[in-house]
């Protein structure tokens, strides 16, 4: 029963720390399919099978070393590296995409401003490229003759630049009918500013339950510590037989969990919310 658990959880550790394959914020136009050749599953499989081979290289290791003992103490390590990696990477996603989202808003209001002052679509573009590097990739398209929308399309896949698809369909629709693109684009830009205000609100008001879960996995240690103040050796006691093992075990399982939980409470509240 115990090695079910702990290859439960090393498994569940394994999950978290694999990122997910990306996946389009939303639907994408109709005939414009993802480029050929591209084929997330399988480029995220190495890493997942990498990783579970790494917990079980860690897990033999342990045994060989120290017994059942080392098992138990290399599944605790790896669940609570799994978590450790799950979180940093969660985290820096979490940034990548507020940085996108914030120079995609820029990128726009830069476009806006330009055919706000008589500029014509094609030079606006290619003037709000220079301080913008989001539209640099746009500009060089048109400069080839190419369609600008396909661009901010595929753009739009990467985390936090989902506000590229307004964008395209604004410039799209505004090109076939001949309606005032800088209208079109005013209102879209104050939108993503709009929607960046309330997302930087949403994330202020996350960050003290994020921080709570944290505090919440060092609860442990500090009652190790108190134990050793009461006189006891809760360190001695836990790695001295299986029943130790199994509440070291099982500590740390529910500490990660705990955080995890949190955690991904956080981020469907920031979905919601945003």
């Amino acid at each position: 029963m115990m090695i079910m658990i702990c290859l439960a959880c090393a498994a569940l550790a394994v999950w978290w720390a694999v990122p997910p394959s990306s996946r389009p914020d939303r639907m994408e136009p109709v005939g414009q399919g993802r480029p050929a050749g591209h084929f997330p599953a399988v480029s995220h499989r190495w890493p997942m099978l990498a990783a579970v081979a790494g917990t079980g290289l860690l897990v033999m290791s342990g045994s060989l070393l120290d017994g059942p003992r080392g098992a138990v103490l290399g599944l605790a390590l790896v669940v609570v590296g799994g978590t450790v990696a799950g979180l940093t990477r969660q985290r820096r996603r979490r940034g990548s995409a507020l940085q996108g989202r914030v120079e995609v808003a820029r990128a726009c209001a830069a476009v806006a401003a330009q055919l706000r002052v008589g500029q014509v679509p094609s030079e606006a573009l290619i003037v709000a490229a220079a301080d913008s590097a989001v539209l640099r990739e746009a500009r060089d398209a048109q400069d080839l003759g190419g369609d600008v929308t396909r661009v901010w399309w595929s753009q739009a896949r990467a985390p936090g630049y989902a506000g590229l698809i307004d964008l395209a369909r604004a410039w799209q629709v505004c090109s076939r009918s001949g309606a005032s693109m800088s209208v079109a684009l005013e209102h879209v830009a104050d939108g993503l500013a709009a929607d960046q205000s309330l997302r930087a609100l949403v994330a202020g008001e996350l960050s003290a339950p994020r921080a709570t879960g944290k505090v919440m996995a060092v609860l442990p240690g500090c009652g190790v510590g108190l134990g050793y103040l009461l006189g006891g050796d809760p360190v001695d006691w836990l790695l001295a037989g299986p029943l130790g093992w199994g509440c070291l075990l099982g500590g740390v399982v529910l500490a990660c969990l705990g955080v995890l939980w949190i955690e991904a409470l956080a981020e469907r509240a920031a979905g919601r919310g945003a």
